[in-house]
């Protein structure tokens, strides 16, 4: 359960800030959101095909935007779940206040928040260096997309590591321990028992 290597992947619509895994596209390249989406489909099965376990974070209900584009996300990201899990995949999803909670300390942390979390974090992380400085609470793309899914990775490890004996959770800071016991309508019987969404 160490961690070996740390790559990351990710979209920009800024021209400026593509790179060989941060992938530039043009809203104008293609004909319909759908088209759009198709692509970044691609690329993230792509990027994920050799990936046992697969964390993500639950629909943001509160996300800003018109209701058309929430729901034309939420089917997006819909699309690619399905996907994972029909190849084989074993899924986990955490809440945005869970995520953050474990990452930060913090359940309601903002991008500047879980920026400070990414750089006081220890262990192998990411290189963020030529990307975009978070500077906002509401965060930079692609580099706070990037922390939250890193942190997502890293909350996942936390839990395979749990239930694989090789942690004890009450050794955990506080704030960890709480996302891993709390008890909700989606998780009633807790993260550490509840199952991976699998096919």
């Amino acid at each position: 359960m160490d961690v070996l290597d740390v790559q990351y992947y990710g979209f920009t619509s800024k021209k400026r800030d593509e790179q060989n895994n941060i992938l530039y596209y043009n809203n104008k390249t293609f004909n319909s959101d759908y088209a759009k989406y198709n692509w970044m489909k691609s690329q993230i099965l792509e990027w994920t095909k050799d990936c046992e376990y697969i964390a993500t974070e639950d629909y943001a209900y509160g996300k800003s935007g018109a209701l058309g584009q929430i729901f034309s996300l939420a089917e997006f990201e819909g699309n690619i779940k399905l996907s994972e899990v029909e190849r084989g995949q074993k899924m986990r999803l955490y809440s945005v206040n869970s995520n953050k909670k474990f990452f930060s300390g913090y359940g309601l942390s903002d991008k500047i928040g879980m920026r400070d979390a990414f750089d006081n974090w220890l262990g192998i992380k990411p290189d963020l260096s030529s990307l975009p400085e978070v500077d906002n609470g509401k965060g930079v793309g692609p580099t706070s997309d990037i922390i939250d899914a890193f942190a997502l990775c890293e909350c996942l490890r936390m839990e395979l590591k749990l239930r694989a004996g090789l942690v004890q959770l009450h050794l955990l800071p506080k704030h960890q321990i709480e996302v891993y016991n709390v008890i909700t309508k989606e998780h009633p019987q807790g993260l550490l028992v509840a199952p991976f969404i699998t096919k």
